[in-house]
């Protein structure tokens, strides 16, 4: 696209505050102005955008650092460069429709540790400073991917794997950088070891098992439904047990003796719940010195970990996104391995945006994956649906 077919406005999809205190925040769809060009900055058409629960808090209030006005919700994004020029990662080769996607986080550019005390104050590209993600919050300016034209910083996109769609790409930031670090980075999983990941049926927890599988890990799951537990083993789970039975911890080791006669223990736990599920899962045929890595709280913010833990030398994590780098070092992973996200539902259009919401909310009643927004659609996409 040439300069001169860029429009001067574009639809958002933003985030407001709740009329009265207390109220459940709003989301509008509105025109906005495109940014005008800028240096070291390029303006992404975007054909497809993502949910996560964390959209869903934002609109309770309950995401922290959250601003409103000019702030467009969501922080997982995929489109096309049509204005300025990106740095290419030569891991990646070009994809045949162009596709980019957008890094979500800014404020942590590769420490393996964390986000770098020395960019907590550094501004950054959109604006904002210190650590976060895009998608309605300060650190970020209330920079978002629920957007037709998207400007972003000319080193924060990355070209999508040759092998995967917009509405497939658009799974992965959030979601995937989770995963990726929580698995590798922190539990550092090889090929020959067994984990078990909790609530399967999330956006992480289906990119965890995908990412295990394809590292060659054994994979055990908790579950909400026997659908759920069913979509993993289809994905290449060894078992899995419903997490609502009481015995589940019981349960699971012995599905781990009876699967894994040579190694009848799992090496990690890789755990979106917080609450009594690490506690539970220690029991359930964790080793000696096996680590518990946690990272999300959907059963409770705090943890139970007793002196149990301790004295048998198990590790526990908490992880939490992931830097730029491990970003591509993701998205590279998945380019090798040829590995395609799991979506749920697609919403044609940001003027559907809102049902999304409610998708987030009865996560319980669907079968797992992603609900991702149609924005544009892509030539790939089209020609996969023929």
């Amino acid at each position: 696209m040439s300069l001169n077919n860029v429009p001067q406005s574009c639809k958002a999809f933003q985030l407001e505050r709740g009329a009265q205190k207390g109220e459940r925040n709003q989301a509008i769809l509105r025109s906005i102005e495109i940014p005008k060009e800028k240096e070291g900055m390029v303006l992404v058409q975007m054909t497809a955008a993502g949910f996560n629960r964390r959209d869903e808090w934002a609109m309770q209030g309950l995401y922290p650092g959250l601003t409103f006005g000019d702030s467009t919700i969501g922080c997982d994004g995929v489109g096309k460069v049509v204005r300025g020029k990106m740095e290419k990662d030569s891991r990646l080769p070009t994809h045949p429709n162009d596709l980019v996607i957008l890094v979500p986080t800014r404020g942590w550019q590769k420490d393996p540790l964390g986000p770098e005390p020395a960019l907590e104050k550094t501004k950054n590209g959109l604006g904002g400073n210190g650590f976060g993600l895009l998608g309605s919050t300060k650190p970020t300016n209330g920079v978002g991917t629920f957007i037709e034209y998207c400007q972003i910083e000319k080193d924060m996109v990355v070209n999508v794997p040759a092998h995967l769609n917009s509405l497939q790409a658009a799974c992965l930031p959030c979601g995937g950088v989770t995963a990726f670090r929580a698995l590798f980075t922190k539990a550092k999983i090889e090929k020959g070891q067994s984990i078990l990941i909790t609530g399967i049926g999330g956006g992480v927890a289906i990119l965890a098992l995908q990412f295990a599988v394809a590292r060659g890990a054994n994979v055990f799951v908790t579950g909400g439904t026997q659908e759920k537990v069913n979509r993993a083993i289809e994905l290449g789970a060894k078992g899995g047990v419903l997490y609502r039975e009481k015995d589940w911890p019981k349960r699971l080791a012995k599905m781990v003796k009876d699967e894994m006669v040579e190694r009848p223990y799992l090496d990690a736990v890789i755990d979106s719940a917080g609450g009594e599920v690490p506690a539970q899962a220690a029991i359930a045929g964790l080793k000696n010195g096996g680590k518990i890595v946690c990272y999300g709280m959907t059963a409770s913010p705090k943890m139970t970990i007793t002196m149990r833990e301790v004295l048998r030398n198990v590790d526990v994590m908490g992880s939490t996104m992931g830097s730029a780098e491990e970003f591509k070092e993701m998205i590279h992973f998945i380019d090798q391995n040829k590995i395609v996200p799991v979506i749920d539902t697609v919403l044609d259009g940001l003027q559907e945006a809102k049902s999304g919401f409610a998708l987030l909310q009865d996560a319980d009643k669907r079968s797992g994956g992603k609900v991702v927004i149609k924005i544009a659609q892509d030539t790939k996409e089209r020609q996969s649906r023929m």
